[in-house]
Formats: structure tokens, sequence, C-alpha cells
């Protein structure tokens, strides 16, 4: 075999390594997580959310939650929600098949 025929055969497992590495569904969730907080943490003043949550009563959290998040904005909401739709949605992928085969005779 040649070398250059043996680098592009190469090339091509490299390729179809890194993209079955990056199309995980692990790698997915933690990418779009990732994103998602950043953006989140870009909207929001995050140590004042905290220093608020601090002088809440523990009786009165819920309330003040729900509060909050009557008068957050909308792309504070639809960040919020990503982050929670990602994390409660990566066990249920994962125990999903990796492979759906059509059984034919």
């Amino acid at each position: 075999m040649s070398n250059t025929l043996q680098k592009r055969i190469m090339r091509r497992v490299y390729y179809a390594f890194f993209l079955r590495g990056a199309f995980h569904p692990v790698t997915v969730h933690a990418l779009v997580l990732i994103v998602s907080v950043f953006t989140l943490s870009r909207l929001v003043h995050v140590a004042a959310i905290i220093e608020n949550l601090k002088m809440v009563r523990l009786g009165e959290l819920d309330n003040y939650i729900f509060a909050t998040f009557a008068q957050a904005e909308f792309w504070t909401l639809v960040c919020t929600g990503i982050i929670i739709f990602t994390i409660l949605s990566l066990p249920l992928r994962l125990s999903l098949p990796k492979h759906r085969h059509i059984q034919t005779i």
C-alpha cells in the first residue's frame, strides 16, 4: 500500500471516530447544557439571585420562586426551560436503544 493511500484511509477513520463521538447523546446534551448555562449567566446576575435567595424564609421559598419566574424575561425563561429539559431528557435518551433494526424475512 502506498503511503498516501494509507493516510487517506486513516483520515477517513479519524473522521468517522470524531463524528461518532461528537454526535453521542451525552456529548450533545452536555454541549446544549453548557451553552444554555452560559447564556443564562449572561442574561441574569447569578450573585444577586443567590443573595436574594438567602433572604427568603424557607416556608416562603415556593412563592418567591413563582413570583421570580412570573416577572422574568422571555429569554431567561427559555434558557431555564432548555436547561431543565436537557437535564430531564438525558436519562431517557440513554435508556433508548442505540440502533433500531427492522427485521426482515
